[in-house]
Order: C-alpha cells, then structure tokens, then sequence
C-alpha cells in the first residue's frame, strides 16, 4: 500500500477540520487515508496522535477535534466538562464520548458525540473550554450521580486546589433554581454535606464515613506545627485538641506532596505527641470506623 503523503506540520500536530486541510492544500484523497481518523464529522486526527496517547491524552485530543468545529453558542457539558474541570467522576461515567449542548431544538449528533440541547444556560471559558458554568455543571450532573457522588463533586468545586471553581452561594443559588428537575432532591439533601478545603476525592469518602458513625468531625487539611514552630505536616484530617491526624495514603498527589519524607513526618509527629491513622485504598468503610474509633477512644473521646 503506498504510504501517505507527509501532512503541513501545523496539521500533523493536531486535530483540524477538513476545511483547514483544504485552505492548506490537502486533497480530498489525502484526508481519506489510514493514517487518519474522522471522530467527528468534518475533522480529522492523525492516528500517530492516538496511539502514543493515554486515556487523559486521547481525551484531551477528542476534546480538540470537536472544539476545532465547536459552533458558536455550543458548549461542553455533562461528564465532559467535569473532566475539564477535574471533578471527580465514577468509574462509569469516563467514557471517550464526548457531550455537547447545543442552544436550540435539536441535540447534535456523532459517534463520538452525546448532544444536548438547553433552553437556557450560563456558559463560561475555563482551561481554554467553553463550559456550563460549574454551579449549574453540578445541577446537569444530579441527574446521572448518587447522592456521595453528588457531595464529592460539590466538594471539588468548593476546593481552592489548584482552583476555586465556584462559591457555595453559587451552588445554594443553582440548586434553587434547579427546581423539581431530576435529581433536585439529592442535590438538595447534598447541600449542607459540601465543605471548603477538601484536596481528594477519598478525603470525602473517609469524612463522611466518619460523620455516618457519629464521629465528630474533624478539620481539613489542618497545618500541623512542632513544638519549635517548624510546619510538620498538614494532615488530611485532624482532630487538633485530641492530636489526632487521619492520613489517607495512596492517591497521587499525597504521594507528590509527601514522596521521601513520608517516614520522617510520621517521626515527626509521634515525637510531638500526635497519634497518626493511616488509612489505604485497600480499607472499607468498617476497617476506617474501627481505626478512628479506637485512636478517639485512645485520646479519652466517647464514641
């Protein structure tokens, strides 16, 4: 088979739509070839590209192809755009599709594609995308998210880190004007479970493990200093009087945050008197409640 002919390198390097392949001077012919993939209808993507991609980059390059043709108005939506901004999302829910809403009476359409269409909605631009607003996001997603699911999104959006996505306000002000819509009385009930400062999805799912036992519930991301002052570690969740820190232990960003020093903190902290829980992805909810609970019965806590 004869190979393909070289593409422009502004072509080769990312998605693009057939009409820039034409105004580069790309032939009908050359757009046919294998070395090309049409997830959409009018782009292409060099196949180079998928291949030597991961899930999050082959995400990121459909996220292109479509955004290269995204019409005016169009926006991403639905788990699409949770991705964007990095919400967390079950396993389910991380499909290739891509979801778009388009303003109008008919949902576009495409074998990579969920359309959508909305009446009314708050778009915004955020990471180079043009999203429903993240307030209203977290409403679109009620539909498809249980109740844990709905808190541990709502906690993301709370989280200075990296970004401050939206303001509890602003979640209160959505949820209002939701209405009856599907999934109005998860969001509702989620409301007042949404806390600030929480860094990973499993923060959430050990705090409220530990709040559905009748534990109190303890400080987020607390700084923890040593007798001299000097910052010994901030602990996932801390009862500070009690001098207890609960470490989940696994998730990248602990491991970024802590890597190599994760023996001389934990050091650190016995010498200063505070009792460390270290819990681990291979824990369930029980194993949490029994660790903690023993560490608060240790400290003279009643549980």
């Amino acid at each position: 088979m004869r190979k393909p002919s070289p593409l422009p390198d502004t072509l080769a390097a990312a998605p693009f739509t057939v009409q820039k392949a034409a105004e580069a001077g790309v032939s009908a012919a050359r757009l046919r070839a294998s070395d090309l993939i049409n997830p959409f209808r009018g782009v292409r993507v060099p196949l180079s590209l998928l291949r030597e991609a991961d899930d999050d980059q082959r995400f990121v390059l459909l996220l292109d192809a479509y955004q290269a043709k995204l019409p005016r108005g169009w926006f991403f939506s639905g788990p699409t755009a949770a991705r964007i901004l990095g919400v967390p999302l079950p396993k389910r829910l991380e499909r290739p599709e891509v979801h778009v809403t388009a303003p109008g009476a008919f949902a576009p359409r495409g074998g990579f594609l969920i359309g959508h269409t909305a009446d009314a909605a708050t778009t915004t631009r955020m990471f180079g995308r043009r999203i429903r607003v993240p307030a209203e996001l977290r409403c679109e997603l009620a539909s498809v998210l249980d109740l844990d699911e709905l808190i541990t999104a709502g906690d993301r959006l709370l989280s200075d880190k990296p970004i401050l996505l939206t303001t509890r306000g602003h979640l209160e002000a959505a949820v209002a004007a939701h209405g009856s819509r599907r999934g109005a009385r998860r969001l509702r009930a989620a409301l007042p479970e949404l806390r600030e400062d929480v860094w990973s999805p499993r923060e959430t799912w050990t705090r409220l493990i530990l709040l559905r036992a009748g534990f109190p519930e303890p400080e987020r991301n607390h700084r923890i200093h040593g007798p001299d002052g000097r910052l010994i570690a901030i602990g996932d969740l801390v009862y500070p009087k009690l001098k207890i820190v609960i470490e989940y232990e696994g998730e990248r960003w602990h491991r970024d945050r802590w890597s190599g020093v994760d023996v001389d903190r934990y050091n650190a902290l016995n010498a200063a008197g505070w009792l460390v829980v270290r819990i681990r992805k291979q824990h369930s909810a029980a194993d949490v409640v029994r660790m903690v609970g023993a560490a608060l019965r240790a400290r003279g806590q009643q549980v």
